[in-house]
């Protein structure tokens, strides 16, 4: 290869490698997943969901939470996946309803939002776990936590 074509290369590769960075950058360190127009009346807070900390650290894949299934395969593309992009959040395609937390051979697609919350996150931390591997919260009061006197 000659030597121009090598740097044309060599620039290209680290203008894409930046482009990638900064859209890692640009993501939310945590999400506050509160659906007012969902979750009208509840008896716990919602929910501040460490968003970096799920692929920063623990190496899960974007494609690992956000989907769209079409034949039984995820197509998502994380291109998709931009901050407000439509398809990104998990109302876009789920009921806007509430529901019971874990209605048996529910077809996934046609899972409320509190179930799709519910299925995925729990689901995943109690897999790592099973897996004894470090795991996120599995209970209601660890992802919902009252507030305490001081702080309300």
């Amino acid at each position: 290869m000659r030597r121009g074509h090598f740097l044309v290369w060599t620039v290209i590769l680290g203008i894409g490698s930046l482009l990638w960075a900064v859209n890692l950058d640009a993501q939310p360190e945590n999400i506050l997943l509160d659906d007012q127009t969902v979750f009208t009346s509840r008896s716990r807070p919602a929910v501040d969901f460490p968003h970096l900390l799920h692929f920063d650290d623990a190496g899960i894949e974007c494609s690992d939470c956000h989907h769209r299934f079409k034949g039984g395969e995820n197509i998502v593309d994380e291109s998709e996946l931009e901050e407000d992009g439509e398809g990104v959040k998990c109302s876009a395609c789920h009921k806007n309803e509430t529901g019971y937390r874990f209605k048996p051979d529910l077809d996934p697609t046609e899972r409320t939002l509190q179930q799709a919350y519910h299925r995925m996150c729990i689901g995943c931390h109690r897999q790592l776990s099973k897996d004894k591997k470090q795991s996120g919260p599995v209970t209601c009061g660890e992802c919902h936590p009252k507030k305490k006197e001081s702080e309300a």
